[in-house]
């Protein structure tokens, strides 16, 4: 039987806060020295206007965290809040999913590269959701802004081989738990463009149309040659800290063209519509320059990373769901993007 991602929906927590106001709310904790011109330079640049957080950042929980004029909160404070506050934004998701309630679900697959704690938010939501004790789990831990990716052919492969199977797909990121202040730029551009949120699907086998009516029908996956020391997401004593390399989006776009044909088995480019995790506005630039995408093709990516900044592995899912909630039908390409560096493609085909 086919695989069917038969619900979709996204979260995010709080009200929506002004880029610019976070960008000034940052300069304050910027180190001594620093130039709090070049991060508004990024912030501006970052194509990001609004975005969301778990922590109340401008009020006392943003001040407990990142006081300023003293050292910010330490790596295990950061991963408490996680532990607190990434189930009930997770459980958010799923509810906005399943708003008739969960059908029986089998196996849980949960993906989040912004916290490492045990028990994980896998069995943190068993409980949360009430899900049953025997339920399988999948972690899918710390690969980065792509991890929808594998989790979404974890849960194809599950009920590809057994049809009863109910595959629940969780996406959570919680990103303004590692905030760092600087001085580096790396630091700094991280702060402008992640944000916080979390997306559910649920995939179940079919010999038809099932839900949203969404196919999968096959994925690709490349590591990037000599580029590990591009993107590198590293625990530290005071959370988790970002390398990131100018040339990303350059070596990512040397792989895509070959990998894409691969991924679309003959279908056509200008008859996909396309869903691109936005690690950036260059990225995305990148992208449609060496795919020759059409000019209006990555619209909902650069509305995504616009409306609510980069939500690491959640936003390809939240992307997609917000494309569903149109009428249409045809094959749809995503993309997603991670430390390696590596790129990893799904294909979908709707079936209205």
């Amino acid at each position: 039987m086919d695989a069917w991602i038969t619900r979709i929906a996204h979260a995010q927590p709080g009200p929506a806060l002004a880029q610019a106001e976070f960008a000034t709310w940052m300069a304050k904790r910027l180190p001594v020295g620093s130039d709090p011109a070049r991060l508004h330079r990024f912030a501006e640049r970052s194509g990001v206007t609004l975005r969301h957080s778990v922590l109340d950042l401008f009020g006392a929980e943003g001040e407990a965290m990142y006081p300023v004029g003293a050292p910010a909160a330490d790596a295990l404070v950061r991963s408490r809040a996680f532990a607190r506050l990434a189930p009930p934004l997770a459980v958010q998701a799923v509810r906005q999913a399943c708003p008739d309630g969960l059908p029986a679900i089998t196996h849980l697959v949960v993906a989040t590269c912004t916290g490492a704690v045990a028990p994980g938010l896998d069995l943190l939501l068993i409980d949360a959701l009430g899900l049953p004790r025997s339920t399988r789990r999948t972690m899918v831990g710390f690969m980065g802004c792509y991890a929808a990716m594998p989790a979404l052919r974890i849960a194809a492969a599950t009920v590809r081989a057994d049809p009863t199977a109910k595959v629940l797909v969780v996406c959570c990121e919680l990103s303004s738990l590692h905030l760092q202040t600087g001085p580096d730029d790396d630091a700094l551009i991280a702060a402008c463009l992640f944000a916080d949120g979390a997306s559910a699907a649920v995939v179940e086998a079919g010999d038809g149309p099932r839900g949203l009516g969404l196919r999968l029908v096959r994925d690709a996956c490349a590591v990037v040659p000599d580029s590990a020391d591009q993107m590198a997401w590293i625990a530290a004593a005071d959370g988790f800290r970002l390398r990131l390399s100018p040339f990303v989006s350059r070596a990512l776009g040397g792989a895509l063209p070959g990998l894409t044909d691969e991924l679309l088995g003959g279908v056509g480019r200008d008859v996909c519509r396309w869903a691109v995790h936005p690690g950036g506005p260059r990225i995305l630039d990148d992208v449609q320059r060496v795919l020759a995408l059409p000019g209006e093709a990555l619209a909902p990516s650069r509305e995504a990373l616009r409306v609510a900044g980069n939500r690491s592995s959640g936003t390809v899912l939240a992307i997609i769901g917000d494309m569903c909630r149109d009428t249409w039908s045809g094959p749809l390409a995503a993309y997603a993007f991670g430390p390696g560096l590596t790129a990893e493609g799904i294909l979908l085909h709707r079936h209205a």
